[in-house]
């Protein structure tokens, strides 16, 4: 009896975690409209670098037909306001790789630029990206 109500836990364990773990993963055009949102939302203190990467994003979302918006009603306390966009770039990273053929070929380049303001913004030394096949330009 104890050993099947064990197993029975178990069980139920896996198959919470394996659906927390499918909700957390948002698609691509999803991580973007995050992203941006994050980025409206930090502070205005990086030297432009903030905004020109939300111009990147813009432009990235008008090329594949996405609306962006973020409210802009309250800042953040700056050590926040770095997690803000760190995360964000850690949201165009992931949405850069997982795009479908057509939305990387009209979107890639602008969130490539978007993600590089980010890191001259929290002072991240930009690295070369590299992508996995089939996304290596």
């Amino acid at each position: 009896m104890k050993l099947t109500s064990g197993l029975l836990q178990l069980v139920a364990a896996t198959v919470a975690l394996s659906f927390a773990a499918r909700a957390y993963a948002e698609p691509p055009r999803q991580e973007l409209v995050h992203a941006y949102a994050l980025l409206k939302n930090a502070n205005h203190n990086y030297e432009g670098h903030r905004a020109r990467a939300m111009e990147h994003i813009q432009a990235a979302g008008k090329a594949i037909n996405l609306k962006l918006e973020g409210d802009a009603s309250e800042r953040e306390h700056q050590w926040k306001s770095d997690q803000m966009l760190a995360e964000a770039r850690h949201l165009l990273y992931h949405a850069r790789g997982a795009f479908e053929a057509h939305d990387r070929d009209l979107a890639a380049a602008h969130v490539d630029k978007a993600i590089e303001e980010i890191d001259h913004a929290i002072g991240k030394q930009p690295i070369k990206q590299v992508y996995p096949e089939p996304y290596r330009r």
